[in-house]
């Protein structure tokens, strides 16, 4: 099964996890100290993009990358 193939056939409990994600970068700060909403945005358009099945190969390999961040801890999305 590819990247694209596994994530596709989990989106249904991915989705929402990287929704929840994408909140933790809300307020995030630059390397100035100042707020920006660049990752956040990075990650909320992957996750829209996701849904709509637009996703490029690397937007798969993004989202894999999330899913093991998310996981860091506890595993939150089985594979």
């Amino acid at each position: 099964m590819t990247i694209s193939e596994l994530i596709e056939s989990n989106k249904e409990k991915i989705i929402p996890e990287l929704f929840e994600w994408a909140e933790t970068f809300d307020w995030e700060l630059d390397e100035d100290g100042e707020k920006t909403t660049e990752p956040y945005t990075n990650v909320l358009s992957l996750v829209q993009r996701l849904e709509l099945g637009k996703c490029s190969i690397d937007d798969y390999k993004n989202i894999l990358f999330h899913i093991e961040q998310i996981n860091y801890n506890e595993i939150k999305i089985q594979l």
